[in-house]
């Protein structure tokens, strides 16, 4: 199999590419002469906070959440677990599914890694489709705000998450280790998760872990439907996203009109046309019937000098009634379980280490929203049953296996390389009652290998190479995605210099991306702009970063950063067609986009001082060909809106703004105080008539302005924490072709309770903990499905983690 890009070929050997990839760094590294002094090339910085714990790693801000925290926020979903990081929020597709939106950036261009290589996570394309991980089986999870690219490629354009789990990276410091977490709450149902580790001799080390969890549908405090749903004034498409039918009655004003149609008056009867009386009236004297110029009869109700500005009809609503009706106090089709085992072993000794693991994960979740398995046909002749609407449901299983490897040699200045594998397998479906209308099966190999340098002891760098392949073949006469293959290669280099009061980082990666539309009679194009030629495209991406940082007196810090990113178009922006069930859209790509291209900056500010910590972010990007979902007006029968993608500018701007303090007073007693702010605008910049008349000014559905604050307190064997954020109602607003409504502002409010003892070497916690503790309706911004459904109501959890 061949991947030809651009002005070059690509092949799926990498017997060249490698070997004079590898001399060339190994090159490098001689000419600079045998330095042995060990110097951590990814050096860390600790904010003086136990909860998030922020680290500079080459020219990319890592904010960094370990085991202690995922557990304070215990959430199932990894968007919902992410979303009180500033300039990090929840891209929210109900209870069950959401994807990290980093700055107003999600989907494909938000990277999502585990142990630092590409996953199965087709989240971008579809937001029902959840990441597939166990949240309680994670170690950590590292965030990396703004762009990312030049260490993981064109899709981490905004970002990236990177994931912990399942592969041992050390050996116990005791034989054994586990831990078991069982909890039952009023709105989350119940689940079960255990992990345990252990030593076998010298250098072995394994761990093995699972989890279960299920609930039903959901609780919330009022109507699952927003307000808007229910309002008279409501247009087309919103209707169409609020899933209502409106009984709407036009009164034509007759006397407006000077003529009748004789065109219609002939065609009145005929099925074909599909005219009504509401046609008849004209302002054209004449009609055009086979080819003559007929004169249309006069209007008897005409009545002639009237103000040219009277309303030339009227609208009356007698009703509106949902698609399905809904319970008030219940989001429907809200329930969700899901399932996963993993199980990881590593040998490790002091100058090398491999390791295994393997991952399972099974879920089985609903959408709050619903669908017609089939499209409504069109007759004049029959009268049609009244239209079925079944919930929209998906069930996802995959299995990955993953192995990684370090060498730390003891020539040159190569201080360690590092060679990472993994195998993926998926079966995502997504189901309409039960008809399944889409299934994808995704195969995916990803490699990443990393040499890390120390040149001196003021310069270390880290280069490598990435690979990955995915194939997805789709069952179903309704899938909106083609069979399809995907081949991206990257290289890349990251510098760091450090001396005296300066640190200062540089990185340039290049890729070669392949997007390949495989055989496919099962699949028909819809009539999207791509029309239907699926033409295969190949393209050359650049990447490059630079940052500066100063440090004064060890206690305050200035930084300034660029980047110039490039994101190659997905699958689904290039070759989606036809019916998309699980976002209730018509999905049409274009094979025709160009990539995206981002120039960014960053200037930055904070102060550490004793407990105190401040610190304050400005950031700015401007994207060329920016690529959206955009509306095109049209709502075809069954609810479904035509989006297309398309291509246009876009500046993307805010600030975020963090302060703490950390006091301790002797062992076991401790109280820490987070706050943080944040802002940001997605400007429409383009001179675009088409996408100022859909989607506005700004970009619909973007994340609120809000702040928050957090606390944290433990006293010998008991501990509590609260968080409070706060959202505020959206300023910026964009349109979905009319303007999109302001979601009211909202406060959510959530606690943890706990208490510690020991009974031999076990360690027996009981907590209490509750969420959204004011049982407030909130409708994120951003949340696509805002007008369908809420966040959950109140949910008081009791639980009891035992821990070895």
């Amino acid at each position: 199999m061949k991947i030809y890009v651009k002005q070059g070929m690509m092949t799926s050997n990498n017997t060249i590419a490698y070997p004079l990839f590898i001399a060339f760094l190994l090159f490098c590294a001689e000419s600079s002469g045998q330095i042995k002094t060990p110097l951590d090339t990814l050096k860390n910085i600790k904010l003086p906070s136990a909860q998030v714990i922020g680290k500079k790693t080459n020219n990319i801000r890592r904010v960094e959440i370990n085991r202690q925290k995922l557990d304070q926020i215990q959430t199932q979903t990894l968007s919902a677990s992410l979303s009180h990081i500033s300039g990090v929020q929840n891209a929210s597709f109900g209870p069950n599914s959401g994807s990290v939106m980093i700055r107003s950036l999600s989907g494909n261009r938000v990277k999502i890694l585990s142990n630092g290589i590409s996953m199965h996570d087709l989240s971008g394309m579809s937001p029902n489709l959840n990441v597939n991980l166990d949240m309680d089986n994670l170690s950590g999870i590292d965030i990396y705000k703004g762009s990312a690219s030049v260490r993981y490629g064109g899709k981490a354009i905004g970002g990236a998450v990177d994931m912990k789990d399942t592969v041992p990276q050390s050996l116990l410091s005791k034989k054994s280790s586990g831990r078991a977490i069982v909890e039952i709450g009023t709105n989350s149902g119940n689940r079960q998760a255990l992990q345990i580790a252990g030593n076998l001799g010298k250098h072995w080390v394994w761990n093995i872990g699972g989890m279960n969890q299920s609930h039903k549908n959901l609780k919330i405090p009022a109507n699952t439907k927003a307000p808007i749903a229910y309002d008279p004034t409501i247009d087309h498409l919103t209707e169409t996203m609020a899933q209502v039918h409106v009984d709407r009655e036009t009164i034509r004003n007759l006397s407006l009109y000077p003529y009748i149609s004789q065109f219609v008056k002939n065609h009145m009867n005929d099925p074909d046309w599909g005219l009504s009386e509401a046609d008849l009236y004209t302002f054209q004297q004449y009609s055009f019937i086979g080819g003559k110029q007929v004169p249309n009869p006069t209007n008897d109700q005409y009545i002639a000098g009237q103000d040219p500005a009277t309303a030339l009809y009227t609208q009356v609503v007698h009703g509106i009634t949902d698609y399905v009706p809904v319970t008030r106090g219940i989001m429907p089709n809200s329930h969700a379980e899901s399932r996963s085992v993993n199980i990881g072993s590593s040998f490790i000794k002091e100058n090398y280490s491999v390791g295994i693991g393997y991952r399972a994960l099974e879920g089985y979740y609903g959408v709050p929203g619903f669908a017609q398995a089939a499209k409504p046909k069109h007759s004049h002749d029959v009268v049609l049953p009244a239209p079925i609407y079944e919930p929209v449901n998906t069930r996802a299983w995959s299995h990955i296996l993953s192995m990684e490897s370090a060498i730390k040699p003891s020539f040159s200045q190569i201080t360690e390389i590092k060679f990472n594998y993994s195998m993926q397998f998926a079966d995502d479906r997504e189901l309409v009652g039960i008809y399944q209308v889409n299934k994808f099966n995704t195969r995916r190999h990803t490699t990443r290998s990393e040499l890390l340098h120390q040149f001196s002891k003021d310069w270390t760098a880290i280069s490598g190479l990435d690979f990955s392949s995915i194939r997805m073949d789709g069952v179903g006469e309704q899938k909106y995605l083609p069979n399809n293959l995907s081949r991206e290669l990257g290289a890349f280099v990251l510098q760091k210099y450090e001396h005296n009061l300066f640190t200062v980082n540089f990185g340039y990666r290049h890729d070669w991306v392949a997007r390949r539309v495989l055989s496919d009679n099962s699949y028909t194009p819809s009539r999207g702009m791509a029309g239907g030629k699926l033409t295969p495209r190949d393209f050359d991406l650049n990447q490059f970063s630079g940052d500066i940082r100063y440090h004064l007196l060890n206690i305050a810090y200035v930084q300034a950063s660029y980047s110039h990113a490039e994101r190659a178009p997905e699958v689904n922006e290039l070759y989606a067609g036809n019916d998309h069930f699980a976002i209730l859209v018509e999905e049409n790509g274009d094979d025709r986009l160009s990539k995206e291209t981002a120039r960014s900056y960053e200037l930055g500010t904070g102060l550490n001082l004793g407990g105190f910590h401040l610190a304050a972010t400005y950031f700015s990007s401007n994207y060329d060909n920016y690529i959206y979902l955009g509306h095109t007006g049209i709502s075809r029968s069954g609810g479904f809106l035509v989006k297309e993608w398309r291509a246009s500018d876009t500046e993307i701007k805010g600030w975020e703004l963090e302060a703490s303090y950390n006091f301790k007073w002797k062992d076991k007693h401790s109280f820490e105080l987070n706050t943080f702010a944040d802002l940001v605008k997605n400007k429409n910049t383009a001179d675009d008539k088409m996408r100022t008349w859909a989607e506005g000014d700004y970009m619909p559905n973007l994340p609120t302005s809000r702040y928050g604050v957090s606390t944290m307190m433990t006293l010998n064997s008991f501990y509590w924490n609260t968080t409070f954020d706060h959202y505020l109602k959206q300023r910026y607003l964009g349109k979905n072709i009319n303007l999109e409504p302001a979601m009211p502002s909202y406060s959510l409010l959530a606690a943890q309770v706990g208490y510690s003892f020991k009974i031999r070497e076990y360690v027996f916690t009981y907590y209490l903990s509750g969420h959204n503790l004011l049982n407030v309706e909130a409708r994120p911004q951003n949340s696509l499905l805002k007008y369908l459904a809420p966040l959950p109501g109140r949910n008081i959890s009791l639980g009891i983690k035992i821990q070895l």
